[in-house]
């Protein structure tokens, strides 16, 4: 049963729960939420945030430089202790269907995702606010979560409706029964009106885009594969990859065997870019997306096309972290609605 949080014990109920994991939050820098590691939850700066912040989640679970350890060792198992992000979002924790789809549900399983994500608790938070960027009701999805999480809160004037999503966070919501109370149906019906009337706004700016609820965009990237559109937009990209840096669902990752700073052999793993020229390339130097136009197709097929497929889902959650990010201001609206007209 969904439990009732008076604000004046949120700082108890934090305090408590984290007292022997470690942290992450969000924090306030130059108009952007921020997703950083914490010793200590503080009043003054750490924040759930209104709306997702700019780093993906990715990032905890998959870092964007990550060593492997030495060449011709044995690797050695670290010891992990437990973590808890706060303030999770929805469009982040969808995200995490892809990369558990990847590193966990794939052969071979990444050991190092794996004990991550055991490690780490999610504690979700409904999103109050958008910015003009964020569509996820266009892709299926909406400003709060419905499953995946530990723990969701959902924010009201006077303190927050608690669910638990797991045995973890029911174990959790039990010890902490002292601070909680059972939330009444005036504080859920509260809570359902604040959430619909959010995702209505989400819908209204989307659908101004031209991305109303319900949309095929898998028929409409199949069917413009040899549309003028891909090059169009592909002469505005840069090949920076920070789309795919951005992305919250994006995984791609290169291997890279050399030297570490302390002059030993090394073998790291770091985010790739499927927009780069050589993204591709393979051993005797063939390419088989020589062209800038083929790779951004690519970019979309994956996402729109070949996970649809795959795990029924687009593997886009509408944050819009690629439209902030774009250096070319590419914005993935715009190619979409375009997709679509063409289809």
């Amino acid at each position: 049963m969904p439990k009732w949080l008076p604000k004046d014990n949120l700082i108890k109920f934090i305090n408590q729960v984290s007292a022997h994991a470690a942290l992450f939050a969000q924090q306030s820098f130059y108009g952007h939420y921020h997703l950083v590691p914490v010793k200590e939850w503080q009043v003054d700066k750490h924040t759930f945030g209104a709306y997702r912040p700019f780093e993906p989640l990715k990032s905890v679970f998959f870092p964007p430089r990550e060593s492997l350890g030495s060449l011709f060792q044995p690797n050695s198992d670290k010891d992990q202790p437990d973590r808890i992000v706060f303030g999770v979002k929805n469009c982040d924790l969808q995200s995490l269907r892809v990369h558990d789809y990847v590193f966990l549900h794939s052969d071979p399983i990444d050991p190092e995702y794996s004990r991550l994500r055991e490690k780490t608790m999610l504690f979700t938070f409904d999103c109050t606010d958008c910015l003009e960027i964020c569509f996820c009701t266009a892709v299926g999805e909406q400003p709060f979560p419905k499953s995946g999480f530990d723990i969701n809160f959902s924010p009201l004037p006077d303190g927050f409706i608690l669910e638990s999503g797991s045995v973890r966070g029911e174990t959790i919501l039990t010890k902490c029964a002292p601070l909680l109370e059972e939330a009444t149906a005036s504080q859920m019906a509260e809570r359902d009106a604040q959430r619909q009337n959010l995702s209505q706004r989400i819908a209204r700016q989307a659908t101004e885009k031209g991305l109303k609820p319900g949309l095929d965009f898998q028929k409409a990237v199949r069917n413009t594969q040899e549309s003028a559109l891909w090059k169009k937009y592909a002469a505005d990209c840069v090949e920076c990859g920070a789309c795919n840096m951005a992305c919250c669902t994006c995984h791609c990752f290169l291997l890279v065997d050399g030297l570490s700073a302390a002059g030993n052999n090394d073998r790291v793993k770091q985010w790739d870019s499927c927009l780069y020229r050589n993204f591709a390339r393979v051993a005797g130097g063939a390419n088989p997306r020589p062209l800038r136009a083929e790779r951004l197709y690519n970019r979309f097929d994956k996402k729109f096309n070949f996970f649809k497929d795959k795990l029924g889902t687009y593997a886009c959650d509408g944050c819009g972290r690629c439209i902030e990010a774009c250096t070319g201001k590419i914005d993935i609206r715009d190619v979409l609605a375009e997709a679509l007209h063409e289809s």
